[in-house]
């Protein structure tokens, strides 16, 4: 209470939760490297040109398989081509391309589970069988199957991906909905003559926002892996283009003579989904800390 006015001020947490929340995650060592290593390694994606010192597509057979040096800080791969170059134009096509298949995948989950959810009886038994029949399914082997049938090129890939993994997100949100329909505030809403779409963006979304951006967060890893899976099997962007799963997959042939054309893009792929990992199980734990205590 401020002296002489009366006026009584709410409780710190009351005033700025988003701010302890945001501390929540800076106090959380794990999840504040994770973030740390999400930024970095996107940072270097969008600054490509700036950092690169060659052309990513430049080849010069003279100078393949260099070792790494001050002119080429990651070496050159079998045609020549600094890898470095590759690797940061290879990060915008890696990152780029998770992210746009998380997206669509979040949208396409959140769709779903919020509509099996909330209308429940026949319309939730149809989709739970239909997340189901594709969840029986090998994720990795559906997508091959899809890729097959659409063709070479990382459109297909997302394509099949996000056909693939959609359910894993729909599931989650189903249940999260699941718990909120029956409470108060919703049946207040639908008593009150709420729109089915009101109900979903004043109500449901923002109860639920919680465990969809955890499962946004961890989503990404096995996004980006899935992609990389693909692309080393040469099912995803064509040549020349850099993309870290391709460097793989053209580096495993000369791996003895250039163990760097793997190890670089390898590294990559690791950190960034040690990133995201770490991240999502930050947010995980400030979420709802109970599942984070169970699973230390």
């Amino acid at each position: 209470m401020t002296a002489g006015s009366g006026v009584v001020l709410p409780p710190a947490d009351i005033v700025s939760p988003r701010r302890h929340q945001l501390r929540g995650v800076l106090r959380d060592r794990a999840a504040l490297l994770g973030l740390v290593i999400v930024v970095v390694l996107s940072l270097a994606a969008i600054f490509a040109p700036v950092l690169s010192r060659h052309d990513p597509n430049t080849v010069d057979v003279s100078r393949k398989f260099l070792s790494p040096s001050r002119e080429f800080p990651l070496g050159t791969d079998h045609l020549g081509r600094d890898v470095m170059a590759r690797m940061l134009y290879g990060a915008r096509l890696s990152i780029g391309s998770t992210l746009v298949a998380t997206f669509a995948v979040t949208v396409i989950g959140l769709t779903v589970g919020l509509l099996a959810g909330y209308l429940g009886g026949l319309v939730d038994n149809l989709l739970s069988r239909l997340m189901e029949i594709v969840s029986a399914i090998p994720s990795i082997l559906l997508a091959l199957a899809i890729t097959a049938v659409l063709g070479i090129g990382l459109r297909n890939v997302l394509i099949a991906i996000v056909a693939a993994t959609w359910p894993t997100y729909a599931r989650v949100i189903r249940g999260a909905v699941l718990a909120e329909r029956e409470k108060d505030y919703v049946e207040a809403a639908r008593a009150a003559g709420a729109p089915m779409r009101r109900i979903f963006a004043r109500h449901l979304l923002p109860n639920i926002i919680g465990p969809a951006m955890v499962i946004t967060t961890l989503e990404l890893g096995i996004m980006l892996l899935s992609i990389s899976a693909l692309s080393f099997l040469g099912l995803g962007v064509r040549p020349p283009a850099a993309e870290w799963g391709a460097m793989l997959s053209e580096g495993r042939t000369y791996l003895s003579r250039a163990p760097h054309m793997m190890l670089f893009p390898g590294s990559a792929i690791f950190l960034m989904v040690l990133g995201f990992n770490l991240l999502g199980d930050g947010l995980r734990d400030l979420i709802d800390p109970r599942i984070g205590a169970a699973s230390h």
